[in-house]
């Protein structure tokens, strides 16, 4: 028996237990496997690289074929596969299916980027999957029709916390402040996933009365030490996402005048971080440029 709470050795008895019903909750990778089948051998080390990557969100079951001959045989017997190692996804207490409703089920030594595809989209929670439907719009410049998808599902989920995180995010995207601060201010206070568009909130309201864009450029144009066309140009860049160029332009304002609005432009930074989501490679690297610039 592998220590592991992930990884479970099937048998007749507690198959139904192991397999179908914690398919229930959480998905499961049967893998029928033999102690003489080198293929087997070879593919255990991807699959066990997989359940520590995923952390829990799915469960190995190993099924020892030659061991549970009479349970390896049905199974195969039922799906139409003769060869081993046999990886069988489960979700739901059935076999999981694939977009065009065929059983997810693989012979032979398998790919670990063609498991992980398979493993995302069964391990995805609803709001995951909301999302990634939202991004592949908003990819195609879809914005109104992405947040009407998402209205669509909140109506039938209205507390749904990570949902209606999302649309405060598509509100702000759309330059509809008012409806998103009504959703985030009727989220709970330390709700961490609101932070992030509670942070761009509250740029648009620093912003104030900042002059648009295009003027802020063409003062900088004129003039490149003109710090409070940068200063408000980034945060201009923020609400754009491009962070990266903001980053930029606050660490021109530091190197330039540290004192500039009682030190203001790293204090912009710092937020700007806030936003960023949780190991985003720029919080790294201008953390760094904004250390050596500050000793």
């Amino acid at each position: 028996m592998m220590q592991m709470s992930h990884v479970i050795e099937v048998t007749a008895e507690n198959f139904r237990a192991e397999v179908l019903e914690k398919s229930q909750t959480v998905p499961v990778l049967l893998d029928i496997w033999a102690d003489w089948c080198e293929p087997c051998k070879q593919q255990l080390p991807v699959l066990m690289k997989l359940v520590e990557a995923y952390q829990g969100k799915f469960i190995l079951a190993k099924l020892d074929a030659e061991a549970q001959q009479g349970l390896a045989h049905q199974l195969m017997q039922q799906l139409g596969v003769r060869s081993i190692p046999t990886l069988i996804f489960l979700d739901k207490g059935q076999v999981a299916m694939s977009a065009d409703r065929q059983p997810i089920v693989l012979a032979g030594v398998q790919q670990e980027s063609d498991l992980c595809q398979i493993l995302d989209e069964l391990t995805m929670s609803p709001a995951e999957k909301v999302k990634a439907e939202i991004d592949l719009l908003l990819e195609n410049g879809q914005t109104e029709e992405a947040l009407q998808l998402l209205q669509h599902i909140l109506a039938q989920e209205p507390e749904n916390n990570a949902l209606q995180v999302l649309q405060a995010e598509l509100l702000l995207k759309l330059g509809r402040t008012d409806q998103a601060r009504m959703i985030l201010d009727a989220l709970p206070a330390d709700l961490a996933e609101a932070a992030g568009p509670r942070s761009r909130l509250a740029f648009v309201d620093q912003m104030g009365d900042a002059e648009p864009r295009e003027v802020l450029e063409g003062r900088l144009e004129a003039n490149e030490k003109d710090h409070e066309a940068r200063y408000q140009l980034a945060m201009y860049q923020v609400l754009a996402n491009e962070a990266e160029a903001a980053l930029e332009s606050l660490l021109f304002i530091i190197r330039v005048d540290r004192e500039f609005r009682d030190d203001g432009a790293r204090k912009l930074m710092l937020q700007i971080f806030s936003q960023l989501e949780k190991g985003d490679p720029l919080i790294k690297r201008y953390r760094n440029r904004l250390f050596s610039l500050m000793h």
